[in-house]
């Protein structure tokens, strides 16, 4: 074998070597290769890490050489070999091993073309990812040509030949001079199978819709799909598909985009800054649902009142989500803007849309009022008509997931699909202020105070677990102690490494904080341990803090409490039950989920790095809606693809993402960025870009936006920079083993791409927000 091949492989598992799962990485990351494959990259890896004693002494080829000394070792080099070593020390953990060496030396040995690495640089290329997965077959497809006849609604009569047939759809091409819309229902005619079969269920049309369909110069690709009952038909085609699927070859190409796509889904999900929303409405909107995870249960919290209850309801109430919804458009948006008023004993919401500050004249008033205090918010607001068919499709008798029938009729009650993104920055403050020198009339704010609240479901994304192994079922009395105090509670579950707790009353705690943890009746248990005081750190809590999620520190081998549930579970083998989380609606926040990336809302480009270097990956978007696709199609290059050079370019990739990215200190760090993009079409088209650190004052911010709507474009973005940890390979294990069955090189690369992936760059337009701050209007709107 030659390890050249796996050298994709060989470079993602370095950085891995001191993990402790380090063999299951190298299993996953190997997955499909022989032991011996997996033996020889091991012994490579060992060998790059081992300790080198030579000396690289370049002298006799470069004379601006120097000296220089790393640990007892003198070397000769010249700058860019300097800088090689020092760059090839950090992934070899600042040791001077065999792989730094030989950095060194073949990066001496490559010939650089530094004009071709800018060039491709300079594209700054990011391919389209499609999130919806509404036509995709659960079932098995087989490649299989044969003539059928295509039966329309209007009576024409198409001739068309398959490519692909499964129990769930088919596809089919026919002629460029055949016109079918879209969601119409057809029939097809067997008309192939007619001549080696003679069975009645062949005889007659069978239904299917048309759910897609791709035009290239010659011909249309129909995507059709089975959205009725099962008949005789389809136990003759399972039955045949089975019978020739070893004679025909199986299609695993729309499987590979389902579970690559997923894989994104699951990076993606649980780090998303804005709250997906999802409204019924039988006589009015009606907020029903929201999917939460770490990041955006801020937006949550900051709307929980006195009683515990969460009043979000009230920022999204009836009457303001009637009047967005009467705007034109495929996707209706606003800007509202809300703070909190204290009084001794209630919290009074103060809530107002862009439209409202308008009708009632009092914009003056609530923003420069509103700004003032510490409660203050701005919000972005987007909806769209929601399309809860998809899910019939999604999941049918074809297509087992674990979505109850109750959580399926719930979810086809959605009628509208909504996005909430907390776009407030400190440093808009003072242009709010300004607005007005002094505050009068306050009181004739209290038009604005919300009033009306109903109940709507806070369903929880299912991601990656934080703790990587096993809970276990188990009710004790535990002790947390913080800065404010002692509290009494019960432990719910525990882990080795981890607990969940449930406290008689609300702890006053953050995320990351550390607290001591007493087990007061486990103690009997041992005498050679001692169960109090032990650190553990905050990692979660749900909205009223009486349920806290901890974990140990680093060094948790040593820690007590890792110690003493390791030889808990050893004792009980068989005794102790797991723990397996429960929702009210099994599969509801799965067909959610699913109606959340069929109308994506929001914009997030993957960052993958290869070999050292930062890439544009994948970008997340509605390609045709999305208001941010102009920006990103002004220097397109692929059809296909969007092209995010005016954000990026200039090497503001390595100053805004790549620098940034290094110094940030955990997977849920995250970094959030305003630029100013002054887009100029008149003449050559160029990009002026601008960060809020670039001015002085608000004139020259001002002054900006003015020349680039008189002279082009007018753009504002907040960058949020987030690095993401591991991929949830587990999540789609099944799908990649069905995928190396028949094709293991593609499932290896599915898994080396999400592998790959580093970070995520979500994309918030605040033109008009940026625009309604400073009293401006864009021309061309």
């Amino acid at each position: 074998m030659d390890l050249k091949d796996y050298q994709g492989q060989i470079e993602q598992l370095l950085p891995l070597m001191r993990e402790s799962d380090f063999n299951d990485l190298l299993d996953r990351i190997l997955f499909g290769e022989s032991t011996n494959v997996k033996f020889l990259v091991k012994m490579e890896l060992n060998r790059l890490n081992a300790p080198c004693q030579r000396i690289i002494d370049l002298r006799d080829k470069y004379p601006d050489t120097k000296e220089f000394t790393f640990g007892e070792k003198r070397h000769f080099l010249d700058d860019t070999a300097i800088k090689a070593f020092e760059k090839s020390l950090k992934r070899f953990n600042n040791i001077y091993t065999m792989g730094v060496f030989e950095d060194v030396v073949n990066q001496k040995r490559e010939p650089k073309n530094t004009e071709k690495t800018e060039k491709v640089k300079a594209l700054l290329q990011a391919e389209h990812l499609n999130l919806q997965r509404s036509n995709a077959r659960g079932a098995e497809r087989m490649h299989f040509a044969i003539p059928v006849q295509f039966l329309t609604q209007d009576g024409q009569e198409i001739a068309a030949t398959t490519s692909d047939i499964s129990t769930t759809g088919l596809r089919v091409k026919v002629s460029l001079e055949h016109r079918v819309q879209t969601g119409t229902d057809v029939g097809i005619i067997f008309t192939g199978l007619q001549k080696e079969f003679s069975g009645p269920e062949l005889r007659a049309p069978v239904p299917y819709t048309l759910v897609g369909q791709d035009k290239t110069k010659d011909i249309i690709w129909l995507r059709l799909a089975r959205t009725q009952d099962p008949t005789r038909f389809d136990n003759f085609l399972d039955g045949f598909i089975k019978g020739n699927k070893h004679r025909y070859k199986i299609n695993t190409d729309n499987l590979l985009h389902s579970v690559t796509t997923k894989g994104y889904e699951q990076y993606y999900l649980p780090l998303m800054k804005g709250l997906p929303l999802f409204f019924s409405h039988h006589s009015e909107p009606k907020l029903e649902s929201v999917l939460c995870n770490s990041q955006n249960l801020p937006i949550l919290e900051y709307w929980r009142d006195e009683k515990g209850e969460n009043s979000l309801s009230q920022l999204l109430n009836p009457e303001r989500i009637a009047l967005i919804l009467k705007q034109p458009g495929e996707i209706k948006e606003t800007l509202i803007f809300s703070f909190i008023h204290h009084t001794e004993s209630k919290a009074f919401f103060i809530a107002a849309s862009k439209e409202e500050l308008q009708q009632s004249g009092l914009k003056t008033l609530f923003l420069s009022f509103a700004s003032r205090k510490a409660s203050w918010r701005v919000y972005k607001l987007q909806l769209t008509v929601a399309e809860p068919t998809i899910l019939k499709r999604q999941f049918n008798e074809h297509s087992p997931q674990n979505v109850s029938r109750i959580a399926l009729e719930k979810a086809l009650e959605v009628r509208y699909v909504g996005w909430l993104a907390d776009v407030t920055l400190e440093q808009h403050k003072p242009s709010y202020q300004s607005l007005a020198s002094e505050i009068k009339s306050a009181n004739q704010l209290n038009r604005f105070v919300s009033k009306k609240q109903t109940h709507f479901e806070q369903l929880p994304f299912k991601f990656v677990q934080q703790r990587q192994e096993k809970r276990y079922n188990y009710n004790t009395l535990v002790e947390l102690t913080t800065k404010a105090g002692v509290l009494e509670g019960s432990t719910q579950d525990f882990s080795p490494r981890g607990l969940k707790i449930a406290l008689t009353q609300a702890a006053q705690v953050k995320k990351g904080e550390k607290v001591l943890i007493s087990l007061p009746k486990l103690q009997s248990l041992t005498k050679t341990m001692n169960l109090s005081r032990m650190v553990y750190r905050v990692v979660g809590f749900n909205p009223a803090r009486t349920i806290v999620h901890l974990c140990v520190g680093k060094h948790a081998e040593s820690h007590t409490g890792t110690e003493f549930f390791n030889l808990l579970i050893e004792s009980n083998p068989g005794k102790l039950s797991e723990a397996v989380e429960k929702l009210p609606k099994p599969g509801l926040e799965l067909a959610l989920r699913h109606l959340c990336c069929h109308h994506l809302l929001s914009a997030v480009n993957f960052v993958s790095r290869h070999h050292g270097h930062f890439d544009i990956g994948k970008l997340a978007i509605n390609a045709q809606s999305h208001s941010l696709v102009p920006l990103l199609k002004a220097f397109n290059k692929e059809k296909a693809q969007f092209n995010l050079s005016p954000i990026f370019g200039d090497k503001q990739l390595e100053h805004l993402v790549a620098t940034r990215l290094k110094n940030l200190p955990g997977n849920e760090a995250n970094q959030r960025i305003e630029m100013y993009i002054h887009i100029d079409d008149k003449d050559e088209l160029k990009v002026i870009r601008g960060l809020d650190e670039d001015f002085i004052d608000d004139s020259e911010r001002k002054a900006f936006i003015n020349h680039a709507l008189q002279h082009g474009h007018f753009y504002s973005l907040i960058i949020d920079l987030t690095r993401v940890g591991k991929p949830d390979i587990e999540s789609i294990q099944k799908e990649l083993d069905y995928i190396a069955h028949y094709a293991i090189h593609k499932a290896k690369q599915v898994e080396n791409e999400l592998w790959a992936i580093c970070a995520l760059v979500e994309l918030f337009d605040t033109t008009e927000e940026t625009l309604y701050r400073f009293g401006l209007r864009d021309p061309q709107s």
